[in-house]
């Protein structure tokens, strides 16, 4: 059938070639002809198995590193939940949805967490919950997802993404944790699985940070609340040694786009009352709100000067005087102090011996001379004891 067919076409071009007329009328049967020449074709078609995702894959669809937000054509392809790759950007904006947080303050006279306004910073215990607040214009976004992410302050810091340390990492309560959620040092207060909470990151890529994604469907005008915690201090060692961090929150939609951005700083500390004071000082600010005076302007404090005599090692019969008790005290102490240097210098040092010997013995002269001075005088006359 296949030969017939071939030759049939080939009649059909010479005719078409010879005449300059349309193809339906140089073919009388045209509409049987065209039908079975479809199926044969639709038959001896060879059929591929096309994936979408990895066209779109492959095509390297990624978010834009300046807005964060993502190509248009791979919005329905994105996997949800995105993952951002690289440093996330630090600017904060509300946004058309005009995004704002408020640190909810509600616990701090539990004292649990406490937020210095004053430095747009938390500070918080370690495994200790604080509650942050979400507002959006929920009328055109009722249902959206915020991100928040820890960073280093530190812009010579920023292309580090901050980890949990190895002591915490390798703690009991991580254990059953995916990766990404233990390597992470902000989790969500609740439970581990709970619907509408996700942790995102890759462990094997150096640029893919770790997150938490949280998801709010809102319905009404009063802001979402949501707790979060950290696993690690700012001291951990291995972790954050001691680098000043922050949490960005991001307002997203499902397939990862931003439509708003706000920063806090953090800081994980086991007493947050007295490491807050100390971060106002440092920045110049007291909580009267006056400006701190520069060091080169403060009058240096007024000291009380002390007459020291010469000769402190003589001593006169002038000694029955108050203290005279602890000025015994203390020589003994320094003559205990110098024999012991002397008893551990002397084997590496053969002549400390011979070198500290007049001062040990004028130290034992001096207590002598005291001890003697405070003694009471022999009695004399007819008071005196009869030796027998």
């Amino acid at each position: 059938m296949s030969n017939t067919n071939n030759s049939h076409s080939s009649e059909i071009d010479i005719i078409m070639e010879q005449h300059d007329m349309p193809y339906e009328e140089l073919v009388p049967d045209y509409e049987n002809f065209h039908d079975q020449d479809l199926m044969l074709s639709m038959e001896n078609m060879e059929t591929y198995d096309i994936n979408l995702s990895d066209i779109v894959n492959q095509a390297g669809f990624l978010p834009s590193p300046g807005s964060d937000t993502m190509d248009i054509a791979s919005k329905p392809m994105v996997e949800f939940p995105f993952s951002p790759r690289g440093p996330p950007a630090r600017l904060s904006f509300p946004g058309d949805l005009n995004f704002t947080l408020e640190v909810n303050s509600k616990d701090v006279h539990k004292k649990t967490f406490l937020y210095s306004h004053r430095l747009n910073r938390i500070y918080v215990d370690r495994k200790c919950n604080f509650s942050i607040q979400f507002n959006w214009d929920y009328i055109n976004a009722p249902q959206m997802f915020v991100r928040s992410t820890v960073v280093f302050s530190d812009e010579a810091q920023a292309e580090k993404r901050v980890e949990r340390c190895v002591q915490h990492y390798h703690e009991s309560s991580t254990a059953g944790m995916q990766a990404e959620m233990a390597k992470n040092v902000l989790h969500s207060s609740r439970d581990i699985g709970t619907q509408g909470v996700y942790y995102c990151g890759n462990v094997d890529m150096a640029d893919s940070w770790y997150s938490v994604l949280v998801q709010f469907d809102r319905n009404g005008p009063e802001p979402c609340t949501h707790a979060y915690q950290f696993s690690c201090k700012n001291s951990c060692a291995t972790g954050i040694n001691r680098r000043a961090i922050a949490i960005i929150f991001t307002l997203e939609d499902k397939t990862g786009q931003v439509y708003g951005r706000q920063k806090v700083g953090a800081r994980v500390c086991a007493c947050p009352r007295r490491d807050m004071s100390k971060d106002e000082t440092a920045e110049g600010v007291y909580k009267t709100g006056k400006k701190r005076i520069p060091s080169n302007q403060i009058d240096p404090p007024k000291t009380k000067k002390i007459k020291i005599e010469n000769n402190l090692m003589e001593f006169d019969d002038k000694l029955e005087i108050v203290g005279s008790r602890a000025a015994l005290c203390g020589l003994k102490t320094m003559l205990e102090m110098m024999e012991l240097a002397v008893e551990c210098r002397k084997k590496n040092e053969p002549d400390v011996t011979a070198q500290y010997a007049p001062r040990i013995a004028n130290l034992k002269a001096a207590i002598q001379k005291i001890e003697n001075t405070k003694a009471p005088p022999a009695p004399t006359g007819p008071t005196a004891p009869s030796s027998q």
